[in-house]
């Protein structure tokens, strides 16, 4: 039962993608250098494959990060952001202690994000899919009781 991309795990099959973007802290542009812009698009894949997340794709603009992403299905969306901005904030300042300057409370990230599931099927197809969905008017070998709970 795998469709493509979807992840498979034990007795549950899904796809968990999703388009997030960051900022640090008072939207400086602490990235606007491509040697620190790189490095820390280096250290988000780093931690990535570290974390068993996908990335699908990633930019790391002067003073935001772009990144489409696959979670595993037990990993929720705010531990992903967690692990990504947590990790990375913690090698960044190690790699360049000066930033601590700029960042006095240690924050390198600001708090908030956008998130936003990603999917190749559209809102209406699940919607057509569920509306032409026929349950089995007869189920062989069982109880008319189980019958009842699995039409209801």
């Amino acid at each position: 039962m795998n469709s493509g991309n979807s992840i498979n795990i034990n007795h549950g099959v899904g796809e968990n993608k999703h388009h997030l973007e960051w900022c640090p802290k008072y939207r400086f542009e602490a990235m606007r250098s491509p040697y620190i812009s790189e490095e820390m698009k280096q250290i988000l894949l780093q931690i990535a494959e570290e974390k068993h997340i996908v990335v699908h794709k990633i930019v790391v603009d002067s003073d935001h990060v772009h990144i489409i992403v696959s979670i595993p299905l037990w990993m929720s969306v705010s531990l992903a952001l967690q692990y990504l901005k947590g990790i990375s904030a913690y090698k960044i300042f190690r790699l360049h202690p000066n930033f601590r300057m700029r960042y006095r409370k240690g924050s390198f990230w600001s708090p908030g994000h956008f998130s936003r599931s990603v999917s190749n099927v559209t809102q209406s197809a699940v919607e057509h899919y569920i509306d032409k969905h026929e349950y089995p008017k007869f189920l062989p070998g069982g109880d008319r009781r189980q019958m009842k709970l699995r039409l209801n």
